[in-house]
C-alpha cells in the first residue's frame, strides 16, 4: 500500500506492472480501491495500473472537496504524478462519472474511458442529490441500506456481499453525501460528457440490471462499445472477475488500433 500527495490531499492507492497502455482504476460510490483488486492484480501482470482511494474513502485522508468534479482532477494530477502520459481511467459507478468528467476537463490524460454499471439514469434525473441530503440528515451511512437489494442478484456470493456492504457503511458520511453533491451539473451536462467521451475508445459494462439505459447510449453515441456481464450485479468486476478482465484486455486492442487518437510512447506495442 502506497499514498499519492495531491495538493494537500493524501489518497492511498496500489501501483504496479510496466507496459502501455496504463490503467487507473477508480472505485464507486462509499467504496475503495479493493473493489478494483482482481483487475488490478490481473492486469498489473502486462500493464502499468494505478487504483486510487477518492478522498474520505479508503486509506485516503477526509480533505474536502469530495465531489466529482475534484475527483477528475484527482485523477488527472495523479495520470500525471506517476509518469503515465495519458492512461485508460476505468470507473465503477459513480467512478464512471469522474471519469467522464476528467476526459472532458483533462483530455490529454485520457486515452479512453469504461465505465462499469455507471448510475447514469440517477445522474441524468439530478436524483443523486436526495440521498445525499439523507445522509447528511442522518450522519450516518443507513440510508445507504436501502439499496443493497438493487445491487446484488440472486446469485451473488453471501460473503462478497457482506464485505461491500460492510465497507460503504464504513465510509465517512460526508465524503458518500459530497460524491453525490453535483448541483444538478450532470442533469445538464451528462449527455454532452458522454458524447465526448464516444470520439475516443469507450466501453460500458453492464450486470443484469443495469444503472443506466444501455438503448439510450446506443442513440447518441456511435461508437460505444457496451458489454453485458451475464450473471453479475451491480458489482460485476467482483462478481465476473475473469470476464471482466478480458473485456479490459480487449479494449487494449481498441484504444491501440484506434486513429483517433495519439497514444504515449509504446502504447501501440
Amino acid at each position: 500500500m502506497a499514498h499519492l500527495n495531491l495538493d494537500g490531499a493524501r489518497l492511498g492507492c496500489d501501483e504496479g506492472g510496466a507496459g502501455a497502455p496504463a490503467f487507473v482504476f477508480v472505485h464507486g460510490w462509499a467504496g475503495d480501491r479493493s473493489f478494483w483488486r482482481p483487475q488490478f492484480e490481473d492486469l498489473s501482470r502486462d500493464f502499468h495500473c494505478l487504483s486510487l482511494d477518492l478522498r474520505g474513502c479508503g486509506d485516503s485522508s477526509p480533505d474536502p472537496p469530495h465531489d466529482l468534479a475534484q475527483a477528475a482532477d484527482d485523477i488527472a494530477a495523479a495520470v500525471e504524478r506517476r509518469g503515465m502520459g495519458a492512461a485508460i481511467l476505468v470507473g465503477h459507478d459513480i467512478g464512471g462519472l469522474a471519469a467522464l468528467l476528467a476526459n472532458s476537463r483533462h483530455g490529454e490524460r485520457v486515452l479512453g474511458v469504461v465505465m462499469a454499471d455507471p448510475p447514469l439514469d440517477s445522474a441524468a434525473r439530478g436524483a443523486m442529490g436526495g440521498l445525499a441530503a439523507s445522509i447528511r440528515e442522518a450522519a450516518s451511512m443507513e440510508p445507504a441500506r436501502v439499496f443493497f437489494e438493487r445491487f446484488f442478484g440472486e446469485e451473488a456470493d453471501p460473503a462478497l456481499r457482506e464485505r461491500i456492504e460492510a465497507r460503504m457503511l464504513a465510509c465517512d458520511p460526508e465524503a458518500a453525501a459530497g460524491q453525490l453533491t453535483d448541483g444538478g451539473y450532470f442533469a445538464q451536462h451528462l449527455g454532452a460528457l458522454l458524447q465526448e467521451a464516444d470520439r475516443k475508445p469507450f466501453m460500458a459494462l453492464w450486470g443484469d440490471r443495469p444503472l443506466g439505459d444501455p438503448e439510450r447510449l446506443r442513440r447518441i453515441t456511435q461508437f460505444l462499445r457496451q458489454e453485458p456481464v451475464a450473471g453479475a450485479g451491480h458489482f460485476l468486476q467482483l462478481e465476473r472477475p475473469a470476464v471482466t478482465n478480458a473485456l479490459l484486455r480487449a479494449f487494449v486492442d481498441d484504444v491501440r488500433r484506434d486513429p483517433r487518437i495519439a497514444p504515449p510512447e509504446g502504447a501501440r506495442e
